[in-house]
């Protein structure tokens, strides 16, 4: 059975993405499929964007979210402050 590691904002978000979205196409997930695995990965400060959802958000919204505050672009600016 696969299964998806969590994601708590330390580790890569793209490479939990590039998975997510292959678990996706290969189990043939709905929305609300998604909507239930995606956010039951998220803990720690990940799970945070939860919070800033409404209850008609995609996962594409959580998904923007995430990257926002945890990707690659995010982290760039982070080490040009450093």
């Amino acid at each position: 059975m696969l299964k998806l590691k969590r994601c708590d904002g330390t580790d890569s978000l793209d490479t939990f993405l590039c998975k997510f979205h292959s678990m996706l196409r290969y189990l043939q997930w709905n929305e609300e499929d998604a909507m239930y695995h995606l956010s039951g990965c998220l803990e720690g400060a990940a799970g945070q964007v939860l919070w800033d959802i409404g209850p008609s958000t995609t996962t594409a919204d959580i998904i923007k979210l995430l990257q926002t505050r945890f990707g690659i672009e995010l982290q760039a600016e982070q080490f040009k402050v450093e």
